[in-house]
């Protein structure tokens, strides 16, 4: 094997080092010792490093292309940088979760050794070039994920969602490896670069072969849009998402979106002239993914399922931005998908600590712990006024108001939709982000303007608010609060970065 091939492929070299090292660490240290609930700083330690040297590797590789295996795996620019991006993205969420462990007081060192070998799986997915590799990688990270669902063994909830997720996954790979075999039976390759090579070429003579590779296609598409949760193949999602670990769940919404949505656009270029026959049905299922999350959330009670509806909703106009199959849509699907990370994660994060903060309360008053509702925002500015003001930066980002980067990440999507001259698609769009904008704000009215009384201690929330509220959380939402401000007076130089990106991608 080439050492420039083994150059390009270090970070994923030293995950995998990594995580036999822990592995084998962990199951030395935890035979030799009792430890209690410390072990969980040291992991999310061990967690850190490593991510931070496979982002120093990643950088250092950035004018290093090379491939694997006859293209299975290839590098090239593009995809080192959504690399760096899902290392950050991953950097940050795991300081979350972390705060997930600590306030349930979790113990777990086998749920980081997980999520460190999902990282892998996701990493290698950015690089997969062949459907083959898709599948094997793709499977790994699900068979991760399925872990990560039912990690609570305790709970069975957490059981459930863990069940449903591995019965769902398994019927979509099924139909994954079914259109992988037409494809290949027509065309004799499943290969991105002899794909779209061969469907440069009109298959319409052959109507028989061209009806056959369209169900393949087909297929595969399906597939993406399931490991997304785009309707009508959301189905899996809420149940899962709220009855997993809430860690879980945040990862579940976050990490796979990156690879999963830089791998559709991969699959896309590489179906060329052929994606004119699923531009429609991608673009329906996109609207069809935004009114289904917004109707449903907007007749939720649980604040989790209708942050779950609400993404539901976003990828949306994601799928939306992914059927122009045009240059100037894919770079408004790579934005979106960066405001999206970032928000995501920022919700997510409110929502664990509020929901812990609120789990306290109720063991000091000797309540038992349940869902979290809508209503246990009632007069929350009072308790932390500063903290309540980032909720509405946060749900005003997402329901697309200026001056806030949400507004301009759907405004360019619902612009490249009027640009292919479908109007009805961009109008019916912005109909429903403006409805979805509703629920947004009943929520900041129950926390400003509810005249229900407090039932809780004012004292009490603060002292928890303080204790469990780290430092590093308060730098971490301080300056992702600070890109949703500042990048919609200064969108200039994340726009250039996936305009790059999409350039190199469409010059492969």
């Amino acid at each position: 094997m080439d050492i420039i091939i083994l150059k390009s492929f270090i970070p994923e070299i030293f995950l995998s080092m990594s995580i036999l090292f822990q592995l084998i660490y962990n199951i030395k240290i935890i035979n030799i010792f009792k430890y209690n609930f410390p072990i969980i700083d040291k992991e999310v330690f061990y967690q850190t490093f490593f991510i931070l040297i496979s982002l120093f590797f990643i950088y250092s590789n950035l004018k290093i292309e090379g491939y694997l295996s006859n293209f299975l795996f290839i590098n090239d620019k593009s995809i080192v940088y959504m690399k760096m991006a899902m290392l950050i993205a991953c950097f940050f969420i795991l300081h979350v979760i972390l705060q997930t462990f600590i306030l349930q007081s979790l113990n777990f060192f086998e749920y980081f050794i997980i999520f460190l070998l999902s990282i892998l799986s996701l990493l290698l997915l950015i690089s997969s070039s062949d459907l083959i590799s898709f599948y094997l990688v793709i499977e790994m990270q699900s068979l991760c994920f399925y872990i990560l669902a039912s990690f609570k063994r305790d709970s069975s909830f957490s059981t459930e969602a863990g069940l449903k997720y591995f019965i769902s996954g398994a019927f979509i790979s099924g139909v994954f490896l079914y259109g992988s075999s037409l494809l290949y039976g027509c065309l004799g390759t499943l290969n991105f670069n002899a794909l779209s090579l061969l469907l440069a070429f009109p298959l319409d003579s052959f109507k028989e072969l061209h009806f056959f590779a369209f169900i393949g296609a087909l297929c595969v598409t399906a597939t993406l849009l399931f490991k997304i949760a785009c309707a009508p193949f959301h189905f899996w999602a809420p149940d899962v998402y709220e009855g997993s670990p809430l860690s879980s769940t945040i990862i579940f919404s976050v990490v796979p979106k990156i690879s999963v949505v830089y791998f559709f656009i991969k699959w896309i270029l590489a179906l060329g002239t052929a994606m004119v026959d699923l531009q429609g049905l991608l673009l329906w299922c996109g609207l069809l993914s935004a009114l289904v999350g917004t109707f449903y959330a907007l007749s939720q009670k649980r604040l989790k399922k209708l942050i779950i509806y609400s993404s539901i909703a976003q990828i949306g106009f994601i799928v939306a931005g992914l059927s122009l199959n045009t240059l100037g849509g894919f770079v408004a699907v790579l934005f979106f998908l960066f405001i999206y990370v970032i928000t995501s994660i920022l919700i997510w994060g409110h929502f664990a600590l509020f929901y812990n903060f609120q789990s306290q309360i109720n063991d000091f008053d000797n309540k038992p712990s349940t869902s979290m509702f809508i209503s246990s925002l009632t007069n929350f500015f009072q308790f932390n006024k500063l903290w309540a003001f980032s909720f509405v930066i946060i749900f005003f980002s997402i329901g697309g108001i200026p001056p806030l980067t949400g507004f301009l990440s759907k405004i360019w999507i619902v612009s490249e939709i009027v640009n292919t001259n479908n109007s009805i698609a961009a109008a019916l769009l912005v109909i429903i982000s403006a409805v979805s904008v509703f629920y947004y704000i009943r929520m900041i009215k129950m926390m400003y303007f509810e005249p229900k009384n407090i039932e809780k201690s004012y004292e009490k929330f603060q002292i928890i608010f303080h204790t469990a509220f780290l430092d590093n959380i308060y730098v971490i939402f301080a300056f992702l609060l600070f890109l949703l401000l500042i990048i919609f007076f200064c969108p200039t130089m994340p726009l250039l970065i996936c305009q790059y990106l999409v350039l190199t991608m469409s010059s492969f």
